[in-house]
């Protein structure tokens, strides 16, 4: 894990980018998705680093931001992929993506006393069969994209 469970430190030291996307799925719920960080020496130091893609759960922006790219609200249900449309109509608004030199933060998940409490958390898709069809309607959207 990217967390010592005894220390709650970092146990990386590589710039956290986001690389080695691909198509996942098929069919309608074929779509990219982002794959592992890269672990090695770090070319570049003392700054941050261009990033090719755009990450949900580490962003931080102007206001404008979500004023000139604003989540699609005819994505609804989609999971894996809102980090795509986010990061393709960010760039086409002009918009760079950068990479801290190195990891600030992280998830916790599941590990030793957490593992129990982690079951009980309600996850995204559990409500998914209440709204039967919108997730391919909007797989279809984002592919179009």
């Amino acid at each position: 894990g990217a967390i010592n469970p005894e220390t709650h430190e970092s146990q990386h030291r590589e710039r956290p980018i986001m690389c080695k996307s691909d198509y996942e799925g098929s069919g309608v719920n074929k779509h990219l998705r982002h794959g592992q960080q890269p672990e090695g020496i770090q070319l570049v130091h003392g700054e941050p680093m261009f990033e090719p893609f755009w990450a949900a759960g580490f962003s931080f922006a102007r206001g404008h931001f979500v004023v000139q790219v604003p989540y699609d609200q005819f994505l609804p249900w989609v999971f894996q992929g809102e980090e795509i449309s986010i990061a393709l109509r960010a760039f086409t608004h002009g918009y760079d993506f950068y990479a801290p030199e190195r990891s600030v933060c992280f998830h916790m998940y599941a590990i030793k006393e957490n593992k129990e409490k982690r079951k009980k958390v309600k996850l995204f898709w559990e409500n998914s069969k209440e709204y039967t069809g919108v997730m391919m309607h909007s797989m279809k959207r984002l592919n179009g994209i």
